[in-house]
């Protein structure tokens, strides 16, 4: 009986987030990846590392846990000599209850074609910040070779 009240207490407290509180110094992220669109159901298409100067966009996808708490999410786009090119922002929103979904998507895109990152091919990458922490780094390529698909 003891044994089942640890679980019972276990679970409870499961259910109720404490289990999955975004430390200072740690956020979940359970899935990411670069890809050149994202689906009807925010999900990534044509997961790639590499791009063409003729390609839209790259889209850098993530698919992070939610807990409790509203989250601030940037993106930082780099030239390939390291330099910041741009910026954007989102917002991972709280879990709302036992029930709600505990998984969020969200994705950020560098447009390419006919914009600056066409004119520079290289090694660029991407830093994804959540609570003013940088949590990943995504690396990819802009080939100018590849302008022929």
């Amino acid at each position: 009986m003891k044994g089942f009240k640890l679980v019972l207490a276990v679970l409870a407290f499961l259910l109720a987030g404490g289990a999955v509180q975004a430390d200072p110094m740690f956020f979940l992220v359970s899935e990411h990846t670069m890809a050149s669109d994202i689906g009807k159901y925010s999900e990534p298409i044509g997961r790639t590392s590499t791009f063409s100067t003729d390609d839209d966009q790259a889209v850098s996808w993530v698919l992070v846990w939610r807990d409790l708490e509203v989250h601030n999410v940037e993106w930082r786009w780099y030239y390939p000599e390291g330099r910041v090119y741009s910026r954007s922002f989102g917002v991972i929103p709280p879990v709302d209850g036992p029930a709600g979904l505990w998984a969020a998507p969200l994705w950020s895109s560098l447009k390419i074609k006919g914009n600056d990152p066409a004119r520079m091919p290289g090694m660029w990458k991407v830093d994804i910040i959540v609570d003013y922490k940088k949590v990943l780094t995504e690396y990819f390529t802009i080939d100018g070779s590849l302008d022929c698909h």
